[in-house]
């Protein structure tokens, strides 16, 4: 009997100790400032850098990836670069800075940027600016159900993930255009989706973060203009995201932060 009471009492104590581990961490995290990307410090996987459009870029990728002191196998291999398009590239590129370019950046003024949001929270997709606006909500809209937010915003406007989670969906789908899907297991197992983009920085199985870019904004599928359509799902039932999220006309209050802390 006193041998089971010990090893109750021994298997208590783990317990107990395992669950503190576990609210700590969980603290820790809840704590931790959410980064939202910007036009000079993105991430990918565990990488900052910056995601360069080989559309438009003029320079080469030797020449980019010498420019941010990065390497260009790890390059090639993050990207999937086939050999193909070793001679021409033709979409985006994720490059990761080399810490003194990193340190450049930094010194000339460029900063990561970040904002106080709850583990629990979305954020909006696109940061709110005067050349964003709301220009359709969910519900009826031309005897269809319209089944969540759209954001206009100009063309190739970053887009990011409002939340964490794992990319379930990455490619076309219908009406929505280059879309994608992501699930939020630690946020209620919901489904947030993003559509109508003109290029997807991410893909099937990849983990993002809150505030990642993940995709670029344009016009494709059934789009009467350049928008993010962005949806809150539960088990395919379509929720209004501004119940998740502050007033879009708030905006978003942001301090930087660099990576000496």
């Amino acid at each position: 009997m006193k041998r089971k009471r010990s090893l109750f009492s021994i298997l208590g104590a783990i317990l107990l100790v395992v669950s503190f581990s576990a609210f700590a961490s969980y603290q820790k995290k809840k704590n931790e400032p959410v980064f939202l990307d910007n036009q000079v410090f993105q991430r990918y996987g565990d990488k900052w850098g910056m995601w360069v459009d080989f559309r438009f870029e003029k320079k080469s990728l030797e020449a980019k990836v010498q420019e941010f002191g990065a390497d260009l196998e790890e390059v090639h291999s993050l990207n999937a670069i086939t050999e193909k398009e070793k001679k021409k590239l033709n979409r985006p590129v994720f490059i990761a800075y080399g810490n003194a370019y990193s340190a450049k950046l930094q010194e000339s003024g460029f900063y990561r940027e970040a904002v106080d949001s709850q583990i629990d929270q979305f954020i909006w997709p696109v940061l709110p600016n005067n050349r964003s606006r709301i220009s359709s909500r969910i519900g009826r809209r031309w005897n269809t159900l319209h089944t969540g937010v759209d954001i206009a915003i100009p063309k190739e406007s970053i887009v990011l993930a409002a939340a964490d989670g794992v990319v379930e969906i990455s490619g076309r789908s219908g009406d929505y255009g280059n879309t994608i899907k992501i699930y939020h297991h630690d946020l209620n197992h919901f489904h947030t989706v993003y559509g109508h983009n003109s290029q997807l920085l991410v893909k099937a199985g990849d983990i993002v973060k809150k505030g990642q870019i993940i995709a670029y904004s344009g016009n494709t599928g059934k789009s009467t203009g350049p928008h993010v359509h962005f949806e809150v799902r539960y088990h395919n039932v379509y929720l209004n995201p501004e119940n998740f999220l502050t007033p879009f006309e708030e905006g978003v209050a942001t301090s930087m932060v660099s990576f000496a802390h």
